[in-house]
């Protein structure tokens, strides 16, 4: 009973803007919103379907635990390459508002948390521009490629294994020089202002398809 009262007073201050850091475990929350904002992934709390996360609560404060994070780099609810790896980093929720999702947009109405959450982006940006992201890509395919080579009961063929290995660096690398472009301010970085402009980063040469998203699947026999 004491645990349900605490998770109930948590939940109902969060709601109401009061106190928030009593509340919510500020510096994990913003941590966990940037990843996800990174890698665009929306079949989660980001977006309508509002799930895929775990809600952790200790002594009364609230942490987000990750949890199923298959459809990311732009897999659920984006419909073409441009949208997934120029995603806004300041309008962060999809086809749902800001009140509905509380948990974070409370913290992003800090400007203090705000500047917080634009630090762990660009700990991304450097963490990919490093070099370190793509080594371990290639340091995972050999381990796993014969399985992959092997498996009858795969979804897809091999050569398209690869092709999704070879889009896979080719949008993170995209993703980086975006994110990046939106906190120096060169690129938009909210939807409305992604309309028509040109500043958006090309995708010309990533085959969105080959990741494998919802859309993808929609077009195979």
């Amino acid at each position: 009973e004491e645990d349900h009262e605490r998770l109930i007073a948590s939940l109902k201050a969060i709601s109401q803007g009061d106190n928030i850091e009593q509340y919510i475990n500020v510096d994990e929350v913003l941590r966990y919103t940037a990843v996800n904002v990174f890698l665009v992934n929306l079949d989660s709390y980001f977006s309508k379907m509002g799930h895929n996360y775990i809600l952790y609560e200790d002594e009364g404060l609230l942490s987000m635990l990750p949890w199923d994070y298959n459809m990311s780099f732009g897999g659920n609810s984006i419909d073409n390459s441009s949208d997934a790896v120029n995603y806004p980093i300041d309008t962060i929720f999809k086809d749902v508002s800001e009140e509905e999702r509380p948990l974070v947009s409370a913290l992003l109405e800090v400007n203090e948390y705000k500047e917080l959450y634009y630090q762990y982006l660009n700990q991304l940006v450097e963490y990919v521009n490093s070099g370190t992201l793509n080594e371990r890509v290639n340091q995972l395919l050999p381990i796993i490629d014969e399985y992959v080579k092997n498996d009858t009961s795969a979804f897809i063929t091999y050569n398209e294994f690869l092709s999704a290995v070879e889009a896979l660096n080719i949008f993170i690398e995209l993703r980086a020089e975006s994110v990046r472009g939106q906190l120096d301010g060169s690129i938009p970085s909210t939807f409305d202002e992604q309309k028509g402009s040109d500043d958006l980063i090309d995708t010309l040469l990533l085959n969105f398809d080959a990741l494998g998203g919802t859309k993808a699947k929609e077009k195979r026999p």
